[in-house]
């Protein structure tokens, strides 16, 4: 309920051919995409070019959506919005492109909603799941700008992009403005504000010039984050024995 027009999907499900072909998993908030929990095709069953099909079972508990393809525990998106506490409709919807656009033949034979003893194994059995005790969070500085024109090449009209952005939120930025990415054929940028303090005043402000949300925060950041924090610890508790 209220997902927008798929605005926000609690769970996207998406076997992939490209690349060698991928098993995503992700969630979108609010119309921002968070990170995904991706397993090689080679490591699940079979789901492609098989005539007899496979049995998809998406298990929703306390933990999270747990994924199993003929019976085979294959990842796990852990919950990243709080579910409704009271009873309301579920929206499946079955996509008929791929990721290109390109349309995409397939047949759902049979759709089953009901109540099912949990299939997964408890405890450090499903340590190796994909997906499972994954750190997922919103990033204090970062900000997510989409519903932009595509720019597929890098060039002019991409370092103006970025002037632009840099221009527009220069005031959240402090004495050294902010920091703006702009990946090459995409329709959003990235920008990155002085504090959290300021994000959320952003957020508060520029609302009704951009489609703006909070950024995720990756993994690689929080490890660089704590990282840091140690180090800094570290030099703080020296300087005290000096």
């Amino acid at each position: 309920p209220g997902h927008d027009d798929y605005h926000s999907v609690l769970f996207h499900f998406n076997p992939r051919r490209q690349r060698g072909g991928q098993l995503v998993l992700n969630d979108k908030q609010e119309g921002t995409w968070g990170q995904a929990v991706s397993v090689p095709l080679s490591q699940v069953p079979m789901m492609f070019g098989k005539e007899t099909g496979v049995t998809l079972i998406v298990q929703i508990h306390g933990d999270g959506f747990d994924v199993f393809v003929d019976q085979v525990h294959c990842a796990r998106l852990e919950h990243r919005t709080q579910l409704p506490s009271e009873e309301g409709p579920l929206h499946l919807q079955f996509p008929s492109t791929d990721d290109s656009g390109n349309p995409e033949n397939w047949s759902v034979y049979k759709v089953w909603w009901g109540r099912k003893p949990l299939m997964a194994s408890s405890g450090n059995e499903v340590g190796n799941v994909a997906g499972v005790n994954v750190y997922n969070s919103v990033h204090p500085r970062k900000l997510f700008v989409s519903g932009l024109k595509r720019i597929k090449k890098t060039g002019p009209e991409l370092e103006i992009r970025k002037a632009e952005f840099e221009r527009a939120f220069r005031k959240y930025g402090g004495m050294h403005g902010v920091t703006v990415t702009a990946p090459t054929n995409s329709t959003f940028v990235f920008v990155e504000v002085e504090n959290e303090r300021q994000a959320d005043l952003a957020l508060q402000e520029m609302q009704s010039r951009f489609r703006l949300n909070r950024a995720r925060r990756s993994k690689h950041e929080m490890l660089m984050e704590d990282r840091a924090k140690k180090k800094a610890a570290a030099e703080a508790k020296k300087s005290e024995w000096d």
